[in-house]
């Protein structure tokens, strides 16, 4: 029997792979994030790799220690608390520094970490470095400190390996999603791909040098067609053959099958009491105790300590390096697998069920862990309570997505409809908190049906909730009919109910731009006041202020507004207070400035990430770059966008405005645009057959903006024409409207000019005003009127420049002839393609004649100019002042060499085309 192990103790293949984690170990290139992602199959190599960097990484000087996910009884963040421990980094502050209980404990506790490793990794010569294997099996808490730290740590010394098999990951879950979005934020991404035919042939070579064996050709062959280039296997399979030949006495060399095959083969010549204990290792997990096997089988601990040695002769196991060697591991995952395959289903349930006796019998209880084997055991009696009270763990610990699994799987096995209720209902809670309102949606239905008969006022309240979540969904006449229905059938007994529903209401219409309707539903809602709680009082001030918002009735709306803040902050309602500040954020950019939206947007997103509220972040996030772009700060409204698209939610709402901001920040800054157009035009026609009138209005003007910035005149006209036909009202940031000024047949026009002039008609509505007025400058150009056209251009300018809308403002300037100071603003805001339009390419300098350097919007002049047109004519069908056309004439002439018409008639026709 061979004792001594058949290892390659050379790296092959991944001295690439191992250079460039080095190489981030060391001063270098600005990074990306503090985090690098390693995925591969099970077997390739990834914990070798990770292996060889620790020790390479620790030659040179950096302290660094792996630690790794386990596939059962992982608590929420114990990778992280496991790698801090190993680094002697605090991962748990004194009673000063300790977060406080609250909203914000999430945020803090993050943030404690990242102090942490900075400081720690400040005082060492060259910095800290760590590996979390397996991620695939990491809880929801532990990949979101990933996330927070890649971005926190990005200028630290600290470099971060997460390590996952892809295979692993169940497709579409929620880990998926959070591994997917860690992969994202990471500084670097790494696939390890199957090593090639040479280099396992060159490992089998080194390992059979090393333990100066001999085989065939034809054995060797065969090993590395079964091993399909993953190291690993190409071990096992050599391994297998030796223990064939010294078992069975004979020099036939006979490759196993599969991995399977050989560890079963050598677990097989182990005796039945070395079977048993490792058994029981097998159900305990990857990673296991010696002396919690010895109380969980009742072993005597010199057999379990016996058996664990012969294990590891044969490959089985490794020691794990822990101070009193009592720590033991399965050599891979797939070790375990193997040998776990090898119970019954009844033995493995019933061997569950004995560890989670036994780990509630230990001094301290591992919750997560009991929850796990009471599941596995399918013991319904003790899994109901161990899962809830594991998800409330979870939730405690903002790990949103382990809590809801929990939550299922407690409600997998209640019985009472009470419990099944309550359960239903936290799993609904977690999900939302996650950000997936679908799945959140589902069980909350599962919630009402289980209460429907035991208790009807609770299980109405969960349809009101899920009446919001349709809307968020875009279903937003299947919500608004839902609650109407539900307010309809509530009773006189039944008036704190009634006050939810017609609220709810109010608040659904609000969304979809009725004011009128929803303060008819306020008006039956508000005699009801006295009998709602304190939560339904602050969220009825701040529905009725939107809805007065939207009313024009501004002074109201900001009273409103300014209680609900006060009630929802006094009384810690976060949900409310966000909601709130984004809602008074979107009035502030309707009907005062852009510079008080943005305060309240920040305000709203700081109480949604201290919260964890991620669906929020994301939704204010876009609000906020919307803000951001029409004030003229390209820069931040990109921020906003990355961090918007960073979460997900599968909301559409959310996807199409950022699809629609996304194109125009594209189009505004010159970038490359297919993939953004492709998914604004995918998102405009999601959102024509969803009825989905504010997206349609947005998606349509970006996609305007867009065609008309190509030139591609008809196109733009198309679209317009699609999207002023599907709705009723626009709102902000009335990019539909501009453009159907620009463009639209006389019929769109007249159309956008009516819905301008209804938003403007309110006092303070100062945006709204300067759109209307430069739409009608621009019909003044239309008819010729050039005086009247600048006179409400410089007025535009003006009431947009008071409002903050800094893009609209320059655009005004640029009508009124001033482009100069148009293509200032644009340059301001970071608009590079605005001012390449408007401006020479390179220097004002004098030219040699015909050296040119024409902007597109000057070449379509010249063109225009040759063919005779006057610069009225130009202005007409360009929809923009005679001095506007001036002003590019004689740019254009200063930069051929030119001075008249004729001396540019003679350059074209000495060289043609029109010089670029």
């Amino acid at each position: 029997m061979i004792t001594s192990g058949l290892v390659c103790r050379d790296l092959i293949g991944r001295s690439l792979e191992l250079d460039f984690l080095l190489a981030r170990t060391r001063p270098g290139p600005v990074r990306r994030s503090a985090v690098v992602v390693v995925r591969g199959e099970a077997g390739v190599g990834k914990s070798r790799l990770s292996d060889e960097f620790v020790a390479a990484a620790k030659r040179a000087g950096t302290r660094a220690v792996s630690v790794a996910a386990r596939e059962y009884s992982d608590a929420p963040y114990a990778p992280i608390a496991e790698a801090f421990e190993a680094l002697g980094v605090r991962s748990n502050a004194d009673s000063e520094g300790q977060p406080a209980d609250g909203g914000d404990a999430k945020l803090r506790r993050f943030s404690f970490y990242a102090a942490q490793l900075a400081a720690s990794a400040a005082a060492q010569p060259h910095g800290l470095a760590f590996v979390v294997e397996d991620v695939h099996w990491a809880d929801g808490g532990t990949i979101e400190v990933l996330r927070f730290l890649a971005r926190r740590l990005v200028d630290e010394p600290v470099l971060i390996v997460a390590t996952y098999r892809p295979e692993d990951v169940e497709v579409d879950s929620a880990r998926a999603r959070a591994i997917a979005a860690l992969a994202r934020e990471a500084g670097e991404r790494m696939t390890l791909d199957p090593l090639g035919p040479e280099e396992i042939d060159k490992l089998l070579r080194t390992v059979l040098r090393d333990a100066d064996r001999r085989l065939g050709a034809d054995v060797l062959s065969e090993i590395r067609e079964l091993s399909d280039g993953r190291p690993l296997l190409a071990e096992e399979l050599l391994r297998g053959v030796f223990e064939r030949i010294a078992r069975e006495g004979t020099e036939r060399a006979v490759v196993p099958t599969s991995i399977r095959a050989t560890v079963r083969e050598r677990f097989a010549s182990l005796s039945a009491d070395d079977r048993d204990v490792l058994l029981h290792a097998a159900v305990v997990g990857r990673r296991f105790s010696a002396r919690f096997l010895t109380r969980l089988g009742g072993f005597e601990s010199g057999a379990v300590y016996r058996a664990l040695r012969r294990a590891r002769d044969l490959q089985l196991v490794v020691e794990e390096d822990d101070e009193d060697g009592n720590c033991f591991a399965f050599r891979h995952a797939l070790t375990r697998e193997a040998v776990y395959a090898e119970l019954l289903r009844a033995e493995t349930r019933e061997l569950h069920a004995r560890v989670a006796v036994a780990l509630a019998n230990e001094p301290t209880l591992d919750v997560a862990a009991i929850a796990e084997h009471t599941y596995r055991a399918r013991d319904a009696e003790h899994a109901v309570a161990w899962n809830d009270r594991a998800g409330d763990g979870a939730k405690a610990a903002f790990a949103h997505g382990d809590a809801a699994r929990y939550y299922e799987r407690a409600y997998e096995f209640a019985r009472d409809a009470q419990q099944q209720g309550d359960l239903a209902e936290k799993a609904a809670d977690a999900w939302y908190a996650t950000g997936d309102v679908e799945r959140s949606a589902d069980w909350l239905v599962r919630a009402m049906d289980a209460l429907a008969q035991r208790d009807r006022v609770r299980s109405a309240r969960l349809a009101i909730r899920h009446a919001r979540m349709l809307w968020e969904l875009g279903q937003h006449e299947a919500s608004i009919e839902a609650t109407r229905e539900l307010a309809g059938r509530l009773g006189p007994d039944e008036a704190g109910l009634r006050f939810e529903a017609e609220a709810t209401l109010a608040g659904l219409l609000n969304a979809l731009i009725r004011p009128a309707e929803a303060l008819e539903h306020l008006a039956v809602a508000e005699p009801l006041l006295e009998h709602a709680d304190q939560h339904w009082v602050t969220r009825f001030h701040g529905i009725y202020g939107y809805c007065l918002g939207l009313l024009g009735r501004g002074a109201e709306a900001r009273d409103r507004f300014a209680t609900t803040i006060a009630l929802a902050r006094e009384h810690g309602e976060d949900d409310v207070l966000l909601r709130t500040l984004n809602n008074r954020g979107n009035f502030e950019l309707k009907t005062g400035t852009v510079a008080a939206a943005r305060a309240f947007y920040d305000e709203a997103l700081a109480v949604a990430e201290r919260t964890k509220n991620l669906r929020i972040v994301s939704w204010v996030s876009q609000n906020a770059a919307l803000a951001a772009l029409v004030g003229g700060d390209v820069e931040t409204a990109q921020r906003h966008l990355a961090r918007s698209e960073s979460v997900e939610h599968r909301l559409p709402v959310i996807h199409r405005y950022v699809c629609a901001i996304a194109l125009r920040v594209a189009v505004l800054t010159g970038a490359a645009r297919e993939s953004e157009r492709r998914d604004a035009a995918a998102a405009f026609e999601a959102a024509l057959a969803a009825r989905d009138e504010q997206s349609i209005a947005i998606l349509g003007g970006a996609l305007t903006y867009d065609a008309l910035a190509d030139g591609r005149t008809a196109a733009a006209e198309e679209i317009v024409g699609r999207a002023m036909s599907a709705v009723e009202m626009i709102d902000m940031p009335y990019w539909m409207l501009a453009v159907a000024a620009r463009c639209g047949d006389p019929e769109a026009r007249t159309r956008a000019r009516a819905a301008l002039a209804s938003a403007a008609e309110h006092g303070d509505a100062v945006a709204a005003q300067g759109l209307l007025a430069l739409a009608d400058a621009r019909e003044a150009l239309r008819r010729r009127k050039r005086e009247e056209a600048t006179r409400l251009a410089e007025a535009a300018a003006e009431l947009l420049h008071g409002a903050g809308w800094v893009l609209d403002e320059a655009e005004a300037l640029e009508v009124a002839g001033r482009v100069a100071d148009a293509v200032a603003l644009f340059r301001r805001a970071g608009a590079t393609a605005e001012v390449r339009r408007l401006t020479e390419t390179e220097s004002a300098a004098p030219r040699r004649r015909g050296d040119a350097g024409l902007t597109p919007r000057e070449r379509e002049i010249v063109t225009m100019v040759l063919a005779g047109r006057t610069a009225r004519a130009i202005a007409d069908a360009l929809v923009i002042s005679e001095r506007t056309v001036e002003t590019h004439v004689a740019s254009a002439y200063r930069k051929l060499g030119v001075s008249n018409r004729a001396e540019l008639a003679s350059l074209v026709a000495e060289s043609e085309p029109i010089p670029t």
